[in-house]
């Protein structure tokens, strides 16, 4: 554990500053977008994409080329699969994620046992590495999370109805197909840009959890939009300090922080009496839609 000197001495060095400023970004992307995730009752998307991705990073090794650009293609293509199986109706979202998940995981060891371990340090594909993140991947994370907003804003309206409603939304004229695959694919790109900083296994953590406490605190759906970025980003900024002060591994402090604060939001419902569910929660936010 480190004292109050070494903390301070930290936090004013240009790597922890970048590490803060890039997990913000991270926290506000991925918060947003996991708003529409869960409510669309997708969270398991996160597991699947990042699975997804370990398999692209081995594959990108293995070939010798640029891996997170190998990737990115894999992700974006298992984020279209996905996206095609469950609206098929032949198989429901969560079996096809499972199956999603399981052919990344599968193919990353393979690929992984074939080339006696590529040469890099596999923990961090894993696990992440915030602390390593250069002045590249803070700009990727920008560019990113603008392109995310964007998207949020322009398509608000839509992305809204279909969250609540999908058959409803599609009899109204809303091209419900094009937005599913939209969302899936900024999913993946997400997932790709949040891999240096908690990695390929705990991505889907910022996915969901900023999302859930939002739902639990908010009666509207524009107060859940807004407020599941602030829970990302006191659960990276905290998760940051707390891993800094223990010396833990960022990444999976940043996540434990997140979960925290989440049984924290849920002891203080029960505290006061209201009884939360998940059901509950969801009518809470579609009714402030109205």
């Amino acid at each position: 554990m480190n004292t109050i000197s070494d903390v301070l001495s930290l936090l004013a060095q240009p790597f922890i500053q970048r590490a803060f400023l890039v997990g913000i970004l991270i926290a506000v992307m991925s918060s947003l977008l996991g708003v529409f995730i869960v409510l669309k009752r997708l969270s398991l998307i996160g597991d699947g994409l990042s699975h997804t991705a370990f398999g692209g990073l081995s594959l990108g090794y293995y070939l010798g080329v640029v891996p997170l650009w190998a990737a990115a293609v894999v992700v974006v293509l298992g984020a279209l699969g996905i996206t095609k199986a469950t609206r098929s109706r032949r198989i429901s979202g969560d079996a096809a994620v499972a199956v999603i998940l399981q052919l990344g995981l599968a193919s990353g060891i393979v690929l992984l046992s074939l080339s006696r371990g590529f040469g890099v340090n596999i923990d961090s594909l894993l696990f992440g590495s915030i602390l390593l993140v250069d002045a590249t991947q803070v700009l990727v994370a920008t560019v990113v999370l603008v392109f995310v907003a964007a998207v949020v804003v322009v398509y608000y309206r839509e992305l809204q109805y279909t969250a609540f409603d999908d058959a409803q939304a599609r009899a109204a004229g809303v091209n419900t197909t094009f937005l599913d695959y939209l969302l899936s694919v900024l999913a993946g790109v997400v997932v790709i840009a949040s891999i240096p900083i908690v990695g390929v296994l705990l991505i889907s953590a910022m996915l969901v959890l900023p999302a859930l406490m939002s739902i639990q605190v908010s009666r509207s759906f524009k107060g859940t939009l807004l407020l599941s970025p602030v829970f990302g980003v006191i659960s990276v900024g905290l998760g940051m300090f707390f891993s800094i002060v223990i010396d833990s591994a960022s990444g999976a402090t940043i996540v434990l922080t997140a979960i925290l604060v989440f049984l924290v939001i849920m002891g203080l419902k029960r505290i006061t009496g209201t009884k939360v569910t998940a059901s509950r929660s969801i009518s809470g936010v579609v009714a402030g839609t109205v």
